[in-house]
């Protein structure tokens, strides 16, 4: 809820506090009002600080997007890792698989910011080559995840792939492209089942 009241003043120690309010904030625009709500002045009016408050903590619009973006991907991580215990490597691989199209389904908005969608990561990089050691590891985790699941398949002999870093890759592109697709073309007649199919060929699992 947005509110042009002042707040109280943090206590020393409490910047990461202010810092964690303006993600939040953002986050909260975003889902709302889309790309374009997201200013600092809006950003400031939402948390109920000044707008020059906002550099303490960051350079500009892109860094907070950025960090939007973080946080989601910790929580798609969360999400990933959290399906469960499962016997067979190839159900846990399937589970992880669903779970991530299940965070894109829900969270469509965050999940365009993820990768880029509501940003240009590339300008942003270009104006502030700094950021590059931090683009290099966003969504890293999510993306072990997968690896780690995928190379337990083939350990296994679930799968009749032999590079799991390269399978991994395959079926993240094409969960990506789902997730995608189905947020733009909600009125698609998607096939019943495309998801598990889709998950068996890229993950190459046995049937």
């Amino acid at each position: 809820m947005t509110t042009s009241k002042g707040r109280v003043r943090n206590k020393r120690g409490e910047g990461a506090q202010l810092r964690d309010e303006i993600v939040s904030g953002a986050t909260r625009l975003l889902v709302q009002g889309g790309e374009h709500s997201v200013t600092l002045r809006a950003v400031a009016r939402e948390v109920g600080i000044s707008a020059p408050a906002i550099y303490q903590h960051f350079a500009d619009r892109d860094a907070i997007l950025f960090a939007v973006a973080e946080v989601a991907f910790a929580e798609l991580e969360h999400a990933l890792n959290d399906v469960g215990d499962h016997a067979d490597p190839a159900d846990r691989l399937r589970a992880v698989a669903v779970a991530y199209l299940t965070f894109a389904k829900h969270s469509p908005t965050r999940y365009q910011i993820m990768f880029g969608g509501v940003w240009d990561a590339s300008k942003s990089l270009q104006r502030t080559p700094s950021m590059a050691a931090d683009l290099a590891e966003l969504g890293l985790g999510a993306f072990r995840i997968i690896s780690r699941a995928t190379a337990d398949c083939i350990e296994a002999g679930c799968s009749t792939g032999t590079d799991p870093h390269a399978d991994a890759t395959a079926l993240w592109a094409g969960l990506h492209g789902l997730a995608q697709l189905q947020v733009a073309t909600p009125l698609f007649p998607w096939p019943s089942g495309l998801q598990s199919t889709l998950i068996d060929r890229l993950a190459l699992l046995r049937g």
